[in-house]
């Protein structure tokens, strides 16, 4: 019987080192510190980046409504006049072609108001009559929060007996902190106030307008976001007296002394 040869296979083997302790305190400590310094640095650039980005949008809109506002009363201003005929003419209200600007205040925050006549057309109403001018007013309400102030626009047909309280304003701009009117006479003189029907300024438009509107600034109260632009009227109207003219009250004819 024939003899069996035995063949013995031998199969290499890998040898890895085996760490049998696993991690030790200290390098999951460190590994952990090290994945908190890389989280918080991420973080902390999306965030200042977010902030950055909604900071932009923000100013970008107070521009919009700032430049929007001026514009609007700036525009109202330049088409302003005053009659030559006194107050009480033809029976005509007292207030009638008065250019009224009051030195206001709400809460010891700038609150001035405005009123005058316009010959600019009416917002939203083409079919009212324009060719007598409108009644322009400017009022100033508290908004939602406590500081905040509230500008409103009204317009009446000039011979309209609606009084500004009675409708309702246009919101021309919300946001604000203080609105502040300063008028300008021919000599270059600053007054706070201005009111076309009295001794000192004897029928006359100012010769110049500035207005100034600043913005609450929730990353600083303490800085408020201003903006400021003066508007210079391209005529001044005088008063009859100014121009000799006399009238008698009831009377519906005038003439030169």
């Amino acid at each position: 019987m024939a003899q069996r040869k035995r063949i013995t296979v031998i199969k290499p083997t890998l040898w890895f080192p085996v760490n049998e302790t696993g991690f030790t305190l200290l390098e999951v400590l460190l590994a952990f510190f090290i994945f908190s310094i890389l989280f918080i640095t991420i973080y902390t650039s999306y965030s200042g980046s977010f902030k950055t980005i909604t900071m932009t949008e923000t100013r970008m809109e107070l521009y919009r409504k700032a430049a929007i506002t001026l514009e609007r009363i700036s525009e109202d201003i330049q088409t302003s006049y005053i009659s030559i005929l006194p107050p009480g003419s033809f029976g005509t209200p007292t207030e009638y072609t008065q250019f009224l600007g009051e030195n206001n205040d709400i809460s010891g925050r700038d609150a001035d108001t405005l009123r005058f006549f316009a010959t600019i057309p009416p917002l939203f109403d083409d079919e009212m009559e324009t060719s007598s001018g409108l009644l322009i007013s400017y009022e100033v309400k508290e908004g939602s929060s406590e500081d905040e102030l509230v500008l409103l626009r009204f317009e009446s047909p000039e011979f309209s007996d609606q009084d500004t309280e009675d409708g309702e304003g246009l919101v021309l701009c919300d946001g604000l902190q203080a609105i502040n009117f300063t008028y300008f006479d021919a000599d270059g003189d600053e007054h706070d106030s201005w009111d076309s029907d009295s001794e000192e300024f004897d029928g006359f438009l100012p010769r110049m307008v500035a207005i100034s509107l600043e913005f609450l600034n929730l990353e600083n109260p303490e800085a408020p976001l201003r903006f400021e632009t003066s508007i210079a009227l391209p005529l001044d109207y005088p008063s009859a007296e100014a121009l000799g003219i006399v009238q008698e009250v009831g009377s519906k004819t005038t003439k030169d002394e």
